[in-house]
């Protein structure tokens, strides 16, 4: 015995160094407790003070089903205060586990794939000034997280480190992979109808410079349907659909009114929000981002909107949306959690207390038919044969039938240099999709490498050797 000294036990949280650390999240100590800001809606839950708590990412998402609860014993004492005895009042018992939706193997299969395309591109020199790499596979039927991988890249120093966390923190221009979203507007808001056919040619308002498709004037102006905007990923079509939104049909040339430019931009944004698009996609972490959507824009910023080119998402939110496209139009939240389990006589894993469900988030608002016109768009970027398909990259040594967009938003880096956020989204197989993926790649200079589709490919293809 020690006079005036006290003893207490305390334990720390060990994280397995793996590329999803960050995703964990950490817990109070002791003597931090709980939260200033939370410690009222803790103490009403019967939590104490000192109480240690998760405060961030899974830590926090779930820290009702992971903290244990505390014994309650009754000491007696003599009339010297001496331990008596004690008694047990009410017996303590080890929080519950959760297991996760993501294999691990197969994370660290994709981690590597990134890493091995970005020194593939730093080698060549278009990673010089991109932030990094990201990429997420969901099931688009449950909403099961599959991997969620990102390799950030230290602009300053060039080191290279995992970046889960930033597939729902991060965010980026899209580029065209958001154009079934715009075809989708244009059906809900009564501008196009079914596989309707306009006219792709350079579109030219009074006072402005005009705004091409990628191929430009290779081909002058020619007819269009929706299945061919998305296979050739033609921007004139999504600008004469945005315009239709407005209440004016294009003429070359003309006057644009903006009177109700805040109507327009809302009624193309709540599509989007039904993707998943600048909207929270209900997944179980804490703070993702929702996108930058800024509140000041102009008639060139709705405009390019429509093909991608202003608002900004995340890896997460642009693998919900192809996700919903691959489920018929069911937006389903991702989940990293797949189940509570209990404890066995070891402390591991132990007995399944519950099987968490698919959230449905909500359903688009366009006919079956109309999603239909969006799956064979994305059947033929993959699989057309036209010289304007613009994404066979998904098909050249894909395991199976895959379906997809590639996306391509224009940027600059130091010194004015231009650069591309070669971006894809895909699933696979086309029929009965069991992986929907999102790959980010930005701010890369080497404007002919179209990496994007490629990436997603390979990761299908892991998926389907896993």
């Amino acid at each position: 015995e020690m006079p005036g000294i006290s003893i207490s036990t305390s334990w720390d949280r060990k994280v397995l160094e793996t590329s999803l650390s960050s995703i964990v999240g950490s817990v109070s100590s002791e003597k931090a407790g709980l939260p200033a800001e939370e410690a009222e809606a803790y103490l009403k839950k019967g939590y104490s003070l000192n109480d240690r708590v998760g405060t961030s990412y899974l830590e926090k998402q779930y820290e009702e089903t992971l903290q244990g609860k505390r014994s309650v014993k009754e000491i007696h004492l003599d009339k010297y205060g001496n331990m008596e005895s004690v008694d047990t009042i009410e017996e303590g018992s080890k929080g519950n586990n959760i297991k996760l939706t993501i294999d691990l193997a197969f994370q660290d299969s994709v981690d590597a794939l990134l890493k091995s395309y970005f020194n593939s591109e730093l080698g060549n020199g278009g990673a010089k000034y991109s932030e990094g790499v990201y990429a997420v596979a969901l099931n688009p039927k449950t909403g099961a997280v599959l991997s969620m991988s990102g390799l950030k890249h230290d602009l300053k120093t060039g080191e290279l480190t995992p970046d889960s966390l930033g597939t729902v923190t991060n965010v980026f221009v899209p580029g065209s992979v958001v154009k079934a979203a715009t075809i989708s507007s244009g059906w809900e808001n009564g501008v196009l109808s079914g596989n309707q056919t306009l006219t792709d040619q350079p579109i030219v308002f009074q006072g402005s410079a005009p705004i091409y498709s990628w191929y430009k004037l290779a081909y002058g102006s020619f007819p269009i349907t929706a299945v061919e905007a998305l296979e050739y990923s033609s921007n004139a079509y999504m600008v004469q659909t945005a315009l239709g939104i407005m209440g004016q049909t294009y003429q070359p040339n003309m006057f644009v009114g903006t009177s109700n430019l805040e109507t327009a931009m809302g009624k193309l944004r709540a599509t989007f929000g039904e993707y998943g698009l600048g909207a929270a996609t209900g997944i179980d972490l804490p703070d993702e981002s929702t996108g930058f959507v800024p509140k000041e824009y102009s008639f060139a910023n709705y405009i390019t909107n429509a093909f991608g080119q202003f608002d900004n998402y995340t890896p997460m939110q642009l693998a919900q949306y192809v996700a919903t496209i691959a489920n018929d139009g069911v937006r389903v939240a991702p989940r990293i959690v797949e189940g509570i389990y209990g404890n066995n006589d070891k402390g591991g894993l132990g007995d399944l207390i519950q099987q968490l469900q698919p959230t449905e988030m909500n359903k688009v608002n366009i006919s079956d038919s109309d999603m239909s016109i969006l799956h064979q768009g994305f059947y033929q970027v993959a699989h057309g044969t036209s010289g304007l398909t613009t994404g066979r990259a998904f098909s050249n040594g894909a395991l199976v039938s895959i379906s997809g967009k590639t996306g391509t938003a224009e940027s600059y880096v130091a010194g004015g240099q231009e650069a591309n956020n070669t971006n894809a989204v895909a699933y696979a197989p086309s029929d009965n999709p069991q992986i929907a993926v999102a790959v980010v790649f930005p701010h890369n200079t080497n404007l002919t490498n179209g990496v994007g589709p490629s990436i997603a490919r390979d990761i299908i293809n892991l998926y389907n050797q896993h």
